[in-house]
């Protein structure tokens, strides 16, 4: 039985399985720089072993899955950096780095690994990862053969490298999100469907400024494929706005690892004075009550660092009741 096989069984049998925290944030605030354009992709770089210890202290704080730092690693990223030709390198050193740490920390329990593929840095016209950000204004505009291709380069890359499942994590509208997906599904491992959310007027809307609810998209994207469906990203209002409307579509296995909201996350260096506008026993708190709600995978994501993935594992059920 493979790793991933026995993570479905554990699955099956309504274990609480946990993901790890941030990972970009989480290099910040060990010291590593993040870059424009490639964001946390550039510690693979400068500071792969903080990358590894990272991946190290996730498993030693008690998480199932480790996820590689290669959500902004794709060569749209590294491009404009003149790193394009070491895409490759970047997203193998990525999974080594992961490999590595779980053979040193985690010898007595299985830790998956899961291969992170986004949209992060495209630019299509109306599409833009961020508008509001200005790296996204100063980037060249990628055509929709070109972004389709750097995305399966990157998924094949992972997993070839020998990650145990992708983590399909656009945070656009469904255009990126259907990209994302289908180049994941083409390397015949096993995916999870994400979902960045936002809370607007009430309605649990797609991305960071798509006018699509999740509602209208979310059956567009499952119905491509994909084992667990995931809201990731969102603040912890959309994140439950979000749950309710997945509820009532898909009856297999959901996953949440929101964001904490904060506003540095994209900067070049943390700033420690600025504020997380929730603390870890608030997320603990909210993590139970989405393992009651029948959420069965949690984690965290920009700002959820370790500090809040800790007590994760006594605080949880180990089963779902």
């Amino acid at each position: 039985m493979s790793d991933y096989e026995n993570l479905e069984k554990r699955i099956a049998e309504r274990e609480v399985i946990i993901l790890d925290g941030a990972i970009g944030t989480q290099l910040q605030a060990m010291g590593a720089p993040m870059a424009d354009f490639a964001w946390a992709a550039l510690a693979l770089n400068t500071h792969p072993f903080t990358v590894r210890r990272m991946h190290e202290n996730y498993i030693a704080a008690g998480v199932d899955i480790i996820t590689t730092n290669t959500y902004a690693s794709a060569r749209h990223n590294l491009e404009p950096l003149g790193l394009g030709n070491q895409t490759a390198e970047f997203n193998l050193r990525a999974v080594m780095l992961a490999q590595d740490a779980r053979d040193k920390a985690a010898r007595e329990r299985p830790v998956l690994i899961a291969g992170s593929v986004s949209n992060f840095g495209l630019k299509l016209g109306q599409e833009s990862y961020m508008e509001s950000w200005d790296t996204a204004r100063r980037r060249t505009e990628t055509s929709e053969a070109q972004a389709k291709a750097n995305l399966r380069e990157q998924a094949e890359t992972l997993a070839g490298a020998g990650v145990d499942f992708l983590l399909a994590e656009p945070t656009g509208g469904n255009n990126h999100r259907k990209w994302v997906v289908e180049a994941c599904l083409a390397t015949g491992l096993p995916v999870w469907d994400g979902f960045k959310c936002r809370l607007e007027d009430g309605v649990a809307r797609l991305g960071y400024s798509s006018e699509q609810s999740l509602a209208d998209g979310f059956d567009e994207i499952v119905a491509l494929g994909g084992s667990v469906v995931s809201v990731f990203h969102s603040p912890l209002d959309a994140t439950d706005a979000a749950l309710d409307i997945i509820r009532d579509s898909w009856d297999g296995p959901i996953c949440v690892y929101p964001e904490a909201e904060r506003k540095d996350y994209v900067a070049a260096h943390r700033d420690d004075t600025a504020e997380t506008p929730i603390t870890p026993d608030e997320f603990v708190a909210w993590a139970q009550g989405c393992v009651a709600r029948g959420v069965q995978i949690i984690g965290g994501c920009c700002g959820v660092e370790i500090d809040y993935i800790r007590p994760l594992r006594d605080a949880l059920p180990s089963h779902l009741p």
